[in-house]
């Protein structure tokens, strides 16, 4: 419960004072990578739920070598809930992919994706990276990295009004291979948005910024060491 609190009220002192983030309950977490990243990504988390209007997000950040969650973070409105262990859903465009026939969490949908990715055809890579680069995840493509990936929008069960998007893939930056899922709980649409509140808008977009992230922080570490 500290630990929520805390990171809460941290959310609130970097800015994020939109009533979507300081109504929020409950935060979640998993951090076993470099504390800077996941600060940073924490942040970028926040101000996607605020920008957007959305109701809560989350994201898993993948070691594809050993399948450890690096980074992994939820914030929710309801109390005591953690989007990635807790909420289950069924993002057709995964469910397709993954061939999936029942719900599943962020959580199960990356480690799925994780498998999958490792004994993936040329086809299927090729397509994920054709999404990024001409397709509905082009919000994310990022010159110099390989990125894969897809997006998926559904209409949310209880409120057909709102939707959950998803953006589920992997990237591979100086040698090292990582899988991202991230999420957006009824992200509305704004301006920018030409009023879509689409996951190649959206969820997309939060993904790109927490590759950004990590590139961000390898490259800082890579000048420390010359």
């Amino acid at each position: 419960m500290k630990k929520t609190v805390f990171w809460i009220v941290a959310l609130i002192l970097m800015g994020c004072s939109h009533n979507n983030i300081t109504n929020n309950k409950s935060f979640a977490d998993t951090c076993n990578t470099d504390a800077a990243i996941c600060k940073r990504n924490y942040s970028v988390l926040a101000e996607e739920i605020e920008k957007f209007n959305a109701a809560g997000g989350a994201f898993i950040l993948v070691n594809l070598k050993n399948n450890e969650v690096l980074n992994s973070a939820s914030i929710s409105i309801l109390e005591s809930f953690d989007y990635n262990q807790d909420f289950s859903y069924t993002p057709n465009n995964v469910m397709k992919l993954l061939k999936k026939d029942r719900l599943a969490t962020t959580s199960q949908f990356v480690q799925d994706y994780a498998t999958f990715i490792k004994t993936a055809n040329k086809k299927d890579l090729e397509e994920l990276r054709d999404n990024v680069i001409h397709g509905t995840a082009k919000k994310i493509n990022i010159e110099g990295i390989s990125i894969y990936g897809l997006t998926a929008t559904d209409y949310k069960l209880d409120n057909p009004d709102d939707v959950v998007t998803t953006f589920l893939g992997h990237f591979i930056y100086q040698g090292q291979e990582y899988a991202l899922i991230t999420f957006l709980d009824a992200p509305k649409g704004i301006k920018s948005t030409y009023n879509f509140n689409s996951s190649g808008w959206n969820a997309t977009e939060l993904a790109r910024k927490i590759v950004e992230s990590v590139v961000l922080n390898a490259n800082l570490a890579k000048r420390q060491k010359l």
